[in-house]
């Protein structure tokens, strides 16, 4: 079964290689159409990275994503401890309401994603 899987993702590997030129010929955003201008001793990653983290609705972002994606993984984690310590023989309910969360998790990602698409609320 793993040669099989190793014969495919090679081969995808080299047609991938073969197939696709170094860069298109138009470029994909207006961003990249400036940075073709701009001579490459003029900018680097370890720049970009700095000017990322100088912007403060992104280290925002990365701060609040930070702490709900630590807040979900940690009661996910403990859900059947936390329900189990309680309730005893309820590993049925800890596993509905851990199906709960998720799936009330990619509903609220779909509506404000929505809602922000339709009321343009977002930076």
């Amino acid at each position: 079964m793993f040669y099989g899987t190793a014969a495919v993702s090679t081969l995808l590997f080299l047609l991938t290689g073969v197939v696709f030129d170094e860069k298109p010929k138009f470029p994909p955003s207006q961003a990249q159409a400036v940075l073709q201008d701009i001579p490459p001793e003029d900018y680097s990653y370890k720049q970009s990275i700095i000017n990322l983290f100088r912007n403060i609705p992104f280290v925002l972002l990365l701060i609040s994503y930070g702490m709900m994606t630590g807040a979900f993984y940690s009661v996910s984690t403990l859900l059947n401890q936390m329900i189990v310590t309680h309730y005893p023989g309820e590993e049925v309910n800890a596993g509905r309401i851990g199906l709960t969360l998720v799936v009330a998790g990619m509903l609220g990602s779909i509506i404000c994603g929505l809602w922000l698409d339709y009321t343009k609320t977002y930076k």
